[in-house]
């Protein structure tokens, strides 16, 4: 079995089975899977998002000779330090004739893991850190709504971020807030994100 997303991506895209592209949203996160999805979504979990990433910029250049180029923008938050930011790409070898194929491996590691997944991850990360008694229905609203904000994100992306949050060493014991989450997952998706909108 391929050991990274580039050759599963390569792969599909040989037989003709790689995701082909819906539209996204504003967010650049919604899309529609086709046959393989399963394949894409179980090598996404297999790795970080940052290595999704790295391979998937292998991918482009091993493959279609697009070698992206990216655009960084650097902030200096009041906590110290300073934050790298890709804010847009610009390409080299990027033709008419590569574009879509660039495009459709993008799309495909942009795969959202299932609603049924998402409920999982919810449901782990409810059961290992505090919250408040809720009821029944209650439960269902939070499962629901914190499993629809994961499944707009890719695989790897909601994997992930859940994990820290499990994981985390500060309020290591309390359940996150959706906006928490979906900071998070924001940040884990953001240069796929400016990737595929640059494309």
């Amino acid at each position: 079995m391929p050991e990274k997303i580039s050759e599963v991506i390569s792969s599909l895209m040989e037989k003709g089975q790689a995701l082909i592209g819906a539209s996204t949203g504003n967010d650049g996160a919604a899309l529609q899977p086709t046959t393989n999805a399963a394949a894409i979504r179980a090598k996404l979990e297999s790795q970080a998002p940052e290595d999704t990433d790295r391979n998937l910029h292998q991918w482009l250049i091993s493959s279609l000779s697009v070698v992206p180029q990216p655009q960084v923008s650097l902030t200096y938050p009041v906590t110290g330090g300073y934050q790298r930011t890709v804010t847009g790409y610009s390409f080299e070898g990027l033709t008419d004739d590569n574009r879509s194929e660039a495009i459709r491996a993008v799309q495909s590691a942009m795969t959202p893991a299932t609603v049924e997944r998402c409920e999982e991850l919810v449901s782990t990360l409810h059961a290992v850190t505090a919250h408040r008694q809720d009821s029944e229905n209650s439960l269902k609203v939070i499962l629901r709504l914190y499993s629809d904000c994961l499944a707009k994100y890719p695989a790897d992306v909601s994997k992930v971020v859940v994990e820290r949050f499990i994981y985390r060493s500060e309020k290591p014991n309390f359940f996150p807030t959706l906006s928490e989450v979906k900071t998070e997952c924001d940040r884990a998706a953001h240069q796929r994100q400016q990737l595929l909108r640059s494309l």
